[in-house]
Parts: C-alpha cells; structure tokens; sequence
C-alpha cells in the first residue's frame, strides 16, 4: 500500500484537505484513524463519502452508516 500525507490524499482524491480533515474528525475513514497518514484504502472510502453526500446523505448519518460498511468488506475478505 502506498502511504500519502493529507496534502498528497486530497490531490489524488481530488477533494479538499479541510473536507478529509473533516472526514478524519467524524470517523469516516475509521474510528482510531490517523489525521496524518493514509493509504490508497482511504481513496475508496474517500469515493464512497462522496457517492453517499451526492445523494443528500450528511456526515452525521454517514458516522453511523460507515462503520456497518467497513465491518460487512472486512467480513467479505475474510471469505
């Protein structure tokens, strides 16, 4: 995996560094997750938020929504 600071993740996402700060602060890209460090996992989880606030989904719904999706892919790469 390739690892990327703040400024590198919001320039291959294409978003804002404030908006994946904020991300960061709601727990979207995981609950112990750094404000620092990201991976190219991020980028997915980075295009889901997107996807779910395109279609009027907030960000304090999507603290609830994400964690039940991280937890269901984990279970399907177990398999």
């Amino acid at each position: 995996m390739m690892k990327m600071n703040l400024t590198e993740l919001a320039k291959a996402a294409n978003v804002d560094a404030g908006r994946i700060d904020e991300y960061v602060k709601h727990g979207l890209l995981g609950v112990d997750h750094s404000a620092t460090e990201f991976d190219d996992s991020d980028l997915y989880w980075i295009d889901m938020i997107q996807c779910f606030q395109d279609n009027g989904t907030s960000l304090d719904d999507l603290s609830g929504l994400l964690p039940r999706c991280r937890k269901g892919q984990s279970r399907l790469m177990q398999v």
